[in-house]
């Protein structure tokens, strides 16, 4: 009887052990996903300040170079 006991005892163990194993791994993985959500953030972020400052350098090029005014527009061009 008490090896059945012992045996009882073991499996209840066992099964606690694993749904401590679970419940370590559950939270691993909320951790490594919100780490993954904040790279990408970042990532999306860098993307965006990347983009916006293309856009103004374009936009800047087109204007200076459709400008009419002599006192702002583009250097005239020399012709040796």
């Amino acid at each position: 009887m008490r090896i059945a006991y012992l045996l009882a005892a073991a499996a209840v163990l066992g099964l606690a052990a694993c749904g401590q194993t679970t419940e370590t791994a559950t939270e691993d993985a909320a951790a490594t996903t919100e780490e993954a959500v904040d790279a990408v953030g970042e990532a999306a972020d860098a993307t965006g300040d990347a983009v916006e400052g293309a856009v103004n350098d374009a936009a800047n090029a087109v204007a200076d170079a459709t400008d009419d005014n002599p006192a702002t527009g583009p250097a005239p061009a020399t012709t040796p």
